[in-house]
């Protein structure tokens, strides 16, 4: 029975290893070479060929779009919904340029002349 306790403790540390976190700010670096956004100095994003790249309300009648890496650019706020790189079980390490993490979806939103939402 103790055996079978440890092993659904471990279980349940697996599974919450595997979920994904959101990580909002700005990108202060693209890398084309790598596929790599870093979003506020400090957090580096691998945008695989599977991750959905989407335009929150930028399509005609605020439908949403979808992107390419190209629509990445330096300034531009985002929210990223990532996993960390690092083995399962492991906290993300940071290196040189951060922590690391692999995007299953980065979005942003749009802002047209009849949104009223900006600072100034």
């Amino acid at each position: 029975m103790k055996k079978l306790a440890h092993l659904v403790f471990l279980g349940a540390l697996g599974t919450s290893a595997l979920a994904d976190w959101d990580i909002a700010g700005q990108i202060t670096a693209v890398d084309p070479a790598n596929h790599t956004i870093t979003l506020n100095g400090n957090a580096v994003i691998q945008i695989l060929p599977y991750t959905k790249l989407k335009g929150d309300d930028c399509g005609i009648f605020w439908n949403d779009t979808y992107g390419t890496f190209a629509d990445l650019e330096v300034g531009k706020f985002v929210e990223a919904e990532v996993y960390p790189s690092a083995p399962a079980g492991a906290a993300p390490q940071a290196g040189a340029g951060g922590a690391q993490f692999v995007a299953q979806e980065v979005e942003w939103k749009c802002y047209g002349w009849m949104d009223r939402k900006r600072a100034y």
